[in-house]
């Protein structure tokens, strides 16, 4: 005898469309959960990056007794165009980065702009690229070295850590290591870079325009020129939510929102103005994800 088929059990269609509908909103609640989780990633692999910069930057100053210039030309002010000498603090420490090979391959009689220096000047070096960065050379450099606290052009004069011209010894940092901010995260426009080996805006900022003030300009949100002066420098930013990096002389990296006290952040950049800093309450707890926007 055959079993009849409408004895069989099974799904009605609402029962599908309930099973649909509870499937639909969990993955919509899980999302925010696995975005959160991959930019606490990011996070991770771009402190690490910092860390090794860090690193590399105490052992160039045991090694030669001060820290690597920002940046070398002998014209001033620094111009951001492929012209000149600019050689710059990232390619002093790449012998201390075990990047021996990269750096044997920069010709130090040339301008790194020079044919001779195109090699190296194409190389992409992971270890400078923040994970969370979007829309980047592959050359370029997330991180750039703080020449001044305020936007003016790169110069000798300037009263940041790395500027033209000029080998900072620990002993001049009169705030103390733990006090100075040595490098931050930046943003640039693929167009505007001339990548990680440039002593230009492509490897030094300011804190002129705060945190991610500079973000703004460069992801178009912002009534601001398209194009600046090639004496323009620029601020540091970066595209981790609410804020950027800094790293600063001892090592030790920090997560400052975009709400970050400008007078905090350029007593912070000057290395000697001998100013205490006021303890500052209004920065976000390190995994926000408080948009940039």
């Amino acid at each position: 005898m055959k079993t009849s088929t409408l004895n069989r059990p099974g799904f009605t269609l609402t029962e599908a469309l309930v099973v649909i509908v509870i499937t639909g909103v969990l993955v919509g609640l899980s999302l925010p959960a696995m975005q959160s989780m991959r930019e606490l990633s990011r996070r991770s692999n771009c402190e690490q990056n910092l860390v090794r910069l860090s690193l590399a930057l105490s052992a160039y100053s045991v090694d030669h007794g001060h820290y690597p210039t920002g940046t070398i030309d002998q014209s001033t002010p620094i111009r951001s165009v492929p012209k000149g000498y600019h050689h710059n603090w990232i390619a002093a420490l790449l012998p201390n980065l075990g990047e021996s090979t990269v750096a044997a391959a920069i010709d130090p009689n040339a301008s790194v702009y020079a044919p001779t220096n195109e090699d190296a000047r194409r190389m992409q070096l992971g270890f400078l690229l923040c994970p969370s960065a979007r829309y980047l050379k592959t050359n370029t450099t997330c991180y750039a070295g703080i020449h001044a606290s305020t936007e003016v052009p790169i110069t000798a004069e300037n009263d940041g850590m790395f500027k033209l011209n000029t080998n900072v010894t620990e002993f001049e940092i009169r705030d103390g290591l733990g006090h100075t901010i040595f490098l931050a995260e930046k943003l640039s426009r693929p167009e505007e870079d001339l990548g990680w080996i440039s002593g230009t805006r492509s490897s030094l900022r300011n804190v002129g325009d705060g945190i991610n003030g500079e973000r703004k300009r460069v992801r178009g949100l912002s009534d601001l020129k398209t194009s600046m002066p090639d004496t323009y420098v620029g601020g540091i930013a970066s595209d981790h939510p609410g804020g950027a990096y800094l790293l600063l002389g001892s090592g030790e990296y920090q997560f400052r929102s975009n709400s970050m006290d400008q007078q905090l952040l350029r007593q912070m950049t000057a290395i000697a103005d001998g100013e205490i800093m006021p303890e500052d309450g209004e920065d976000i707890p390190k995994d926000s994800d408080e948009p940039n926007d």
